[in-house]
């Protein structure tokens, strides 16, 4: 790795930011059909299961998350797409369906020598995801899924930084070198994608949060408190959460923690079982 290599990726990065450049792999096109979809009031569960047929991959996906403890606890089990569809939900067809398409980013071809690290960003997105929601769901009146999106997309930005692995490989095969961009860049990148990809203010503001934004004195909770407070408890189970505006602002109590990892551990399963 060469200060000039260094230099010349920061460089890049900082003009592809100042002109609003910053671009990832396209989504899939049937994750494009699926937004689309979503966005017109008419869809039905019907007409989107029959977009969401033509990928088996995704569509066994909403299946087997229709069929798990988290979404069917009295174990009723069904096989129909658009049943499935009706149990879990619009909102969450909607954030599985992301879900699969930055899973296929991860996966995406000139990423290998990444291979194992990727897998770690990976499974740290989908257990803090996980963690968002039920925090959200438990803690708040936040939409659970807004969350979900939340937690999956938090480390977007280190994907983006990731995919510039043949350009740079020096730089970002060398691990010191690769953690100090992601902590200088990663936030900022993550930002402008998910502005790119057209997601809410709300979600957006999570990616980069000002300051005055984690310290708010206003008593709502926001979805950047149920990231925070999500960090905390998924990195030390609780341990690190501490006294904190945004544990307060969420009001979650020592007491509820356990039912909070309860629902937490239940979640994972149920995402487990649809990626395999």
């Amino acid at each position: 790795m060469s200060h000039k290599e260094h230099f010349d990726f920061v460089k890049s990065l900082a003009m592809e930011l100042n002109r609003e450049e910053i671009q990832l792999t396209s989504f899939p096109e049937v994750i494009l059909r699926v937004r689309k979809a979503l966005d017109n009031p008419d869809t039905t569960s019907e007409s989107l299961a029959t977009i969401l047929s033509v990928e088996p991959s995704l569509a066994s996906r909403i299946l087997v998350l229709a069929n798990s403890t988290y979404y069917n606890p009295g174990g009723i089990k069904i096989e129909n797409l658009n049943a499935a569809i009706g149990r879990i939900g619009f909102a969450t067809v909607r954030s599985t369906a992301v879900s699969f398409a930055v899973e296929q980013l991860h996966a995406a071809k000139g990423l290998g020598a990444l291979k194992a690290e990727l897998g770690r960003v990976w499974s740290a997105a989908l257990r803090l995801a996980a963690m968002c929601e039920v925090i959200a769901r438990q803690c708040s009146k936040l939409n659970g899924d807004s969350a979900f999106m939340v937690g999956l997309l938090n480390q977007i930005g280190v994907l983006y930084i990731f995919a510039k692995n043949d350009e740079y490989p020096g730089l970002l095969q060398d691990a010191e070198s690769r953690q100090n961009l992601i902590d200088e860049w990663a936030a900022p990148i993550g930002e402008s994608i998910v502005a790119n990809w057209n997601f809410s203010k709300d979600i957006q503001a999570t990616l980069n949060p000002p300051e005055q934004a984690v310290r708010c004195a206003d008593d709502r909770a926001t979805l950047v408190d149920v990231v925070t407070v999500a960090k905390a408890v998924v990195v030390g189970g609780g341990a690190q959460l501490g006294e904190s505006p945004a544990r307060s602002r969420l009001k979650l109590s020592d007491e509820l923690l356990p039912r909070i990892m309860e629902l937490f551990q239940l979640k994972l399963d149920a995402l487990a079982s649809a990626v395999r």
